[in-house]
Order: structure tokens, then sequence, then C-alpha cells
């Protein structure tokens, strides 16, 4: 796989890789080298959900169009000339692009039709903002209680929190991918039953 580069280069660690240029990274990334892919993943990962989450608007969602945005890219790695512009740009293109037909996706499968209920849990259980209507927290804490209790910490920790879900992982003791299942099936059930409330289920 590290064929094109020096043994020297392929021997690199990666606290090694982490002092490369973006344009030395993708050479070696190029070369097959997962180091380097590594480290731009942890280089841009967190610029990738935050273009994400600002157009999607759903963190769960925004962790699946990093991912989406990260495997796109190191399949093209090989038509990236950084002649035409820099890496960042780049990656930052992809991520417009993927969160930008995401969102068209969740917005043909009416994914905001409940954004008066994402509204409500954003609160906080008990936590009302100033000027807010009480009544926008208590139906929050009467939806919460409709949920298992994993579920309902992770929606929790995701929205009361605004902890990504590696970082309810780690809390919780569990892999990511388990998070964002407990997430997704937290979201269904409080959208399902926020629509039977308002005679739309």
């Amino acid at each position: 796989m590290c064929m094109t580069l020096s043994k020297q280069s392929c021997d690199l660690e990666s606290e090694d890789f982490r002092k490369l240029s973006d344009e030395e990274l993708m050479r070696h990334a190029t070369a097959g080298h997962h180091g380097a892919v590594t480290v731009l993943f942890d280089r841009y990962h967190l610029l990738v959900y935050d273009v994400a989450v600002r157009i999607v608007r759903d963190p769960a969602e925004a962790e699946d169009v990093v991912q989406n945005v990260f495997l796109d890219m190191f399949r093209a790695m090989a038509n990236f000339d950084p002649r035409k512009g820099i890496l960042k740009v780049w990656i930052l293109q992809y991520a417009y692009h993927r969160a930008l037909h995401r969102k068209r996706h969740l917005v043909s499968n009416h994914f905001y039709s409940w954004e008066n209920l994402e509204a409500a849990v954003e609160l906080g259980t008990g936590k009302p903002l100033w000027g807010e209507p009480p009544e926008a927290v208590r139906l929050a804490e009467q939806l919460l209680e409709n949920l298992k209790p994993h579920q309902r910490e992770v929606v929790e920790m995701t929205y009361y929190e605004g902890l990504t879900a590696e970082e309810i992982a780690r809390r919780r003791g569990e892999s990511p991918h388990a998070v964002r299942h407990h997430l997704q099936r937290g979201v269904a059930a409080l959208r399902k039953i926020f629509g039977n409330s308002n005679g739309t289920g």
C-alpha cells in the first residue's frame, strides 16, 4: 500500500502524522496509509459536523452526514488537486452537498413536522427560559416520561447538554452506534406521541 512512499514515510507514527500539512496527509492517505486517514478525520470531523448540524438541525442526522462525507472524500482522494484549492474548502464542499441532500430527504419524509416538539424538548426539563411559557416545559416533561429510561437519558444528554454520540458513549460505557440507536428510537417515539396528541398520528 505504501510502495509509492519511502520506507521511512511508511513507518511514521500517528503523532508524526499530526505534524504534517493537509497536502502531505492527503499524499499518505492516497497511498493507503491509515494513520494519515485517521489524522485527517480528527482534524476536520468537527468542522463537517458543525456544517451538517446547522443544515439538518438534528445531532443524529448530522453524525450520519459526517460519516458519509468522509466516506465520499476518501473514495475520491485521488481526485484532490492542491493546485485548485485547499483541502479544507474541498471537504466543506462535500459537507454542504451531503448535508443539503440529507435535508431534502428529511423534508420529503416530513422529518421537520415535529419542530414544535423539538423546541419544547430543547428548553430542558424544569429549565424554562426567560419569557418562555411554562406549558412548553411541561409538554417536554410529559413527552419524555413516555420514553424508556435509556432513551430518555440519551435524548436529554443530546438536547440539554449538547453532547455528541461519542461523548455520551464514553459516559454510558457503550458504543456510539448504540447511543445513536437509542437516540433515533427515542426521537421516533417522541414524534409518534406528539403526532397522536395533535391528531396527526
